[in-house]
């Protein structure tokens, strides 16, 4: 469901009862997941190996729809996810008192990191130490707007615990060297795995999402099923619930094939 809602019922979205869920079903429906992945990535072996993201992924489908390729690149906008949640962790860890205080310290470690042997010289660290002063305190301010706002939408006392902030988990194909598949949330608790989003409330966000269920599945075959995932907006407060079911895995799958091979997964893969 799509609906504009506060953010003040993200919390709700996260904690309400899971669907239940026929395993019989959910079993049928893993079966052979992998191996047909693992033929995919073969079929498109040129310029391999793959290990998609959700940008990859988010690419693939806004081409389907007429939207445009732009190559990445880091920006205030693109770090701000990264360099927020590194704040929270520290707020939630105790090692900072409020989302301004963790970021600028997660900003100063992340470009402080660039020079020190051992640690990549590249990528946003390298970004952030070659920005001047100003532009550093740019990216900063962006992405204490982000922390803040997720700070502020959630109950964090009323959360399952474990809480884990921010860790991408990735699915490595059994049967190909070539494939690789991310899952991204920046909340996980209990079962369930939030992610925020940004740009227009596009309407491919569910399959963005089927594919975070369909990496969660495929790392844990023979688990229960993940219980939910939660797309939010946290320009607008709006959100977006994807229960699990097996028409879940079926789209997310769907979403992986447009972007290894343009959605050509017939019969034939």
């Amino acid at each position: 469901m799509t609906d504009p809602v506060g953010s003040e019922r993200l919390t709700d979205a996260l904690l309400a009862p899971l669907t239940s869920l026929d395993a019989t079903a959910w079993g049928a429906a893993l079966e052979g997941v992998p191996e047909n992945l693992s033929r995919w990535a073969a079929r498109r072996a040129a310029g391999g190996p793959w290990r998609l993201t959700d940008y990859q992924i988010r690419r693939a489908l806004s081409s389907e729809e007429g939207g445009s390729e732009t190559p990445f690149a880091w920006s205030t906008r693109t770090a701000r996810r990264a360099l927020g949640l590194a704040g929270l962790q520290m707020v939630l860890a105790g090692d900072a008192r409020s989302p301004v205080e963790g970021v600028r310290a997660a900003v100063a470690r992340a470009a402080g990191w660039a020079g020190e042997e051992g640690h990549p010289r590249w990528g946003m660290e390298r970004w952030l130490a070659e920005l001047p002063a100003p532009g550093r305190a740019a990216v900063g301010a962006e992405a204490v707007t982000w922390a803040t706002r997720l700070w502020c939408a959630l109950d964090w006392k009323a959360l399952t615990s474990p809480i884990i902030i921010g860790r991408d988990h990735w699915w490595e194909s059994p049967h190909s060297s070539l494939l690789a598949l991310r899952s991204r949330a920046d909340v996980r608790t209990g079962a369930v795995h939030l992610v925020c989003l940004s740009g227009p409330r596009r309407h491919t966000v569910r399959a963005e999402l089927s594919v975070v269920a369909l990496v969660e599945a495929l790392r844990s075959p023979g688990s229960a099923a993940p219980g939910r995932v939660v797309g939010w907006w946290p320009d607008s407060g709006h959100l977006v619930r994807v229960d699990m079911e097996p028409a879940v895995l079926a789209t997310g799958m769907a979403a992986v094939g447009k972007a290894l091979l343009g959605g050509s997964t017939g019969a034939a893969a």
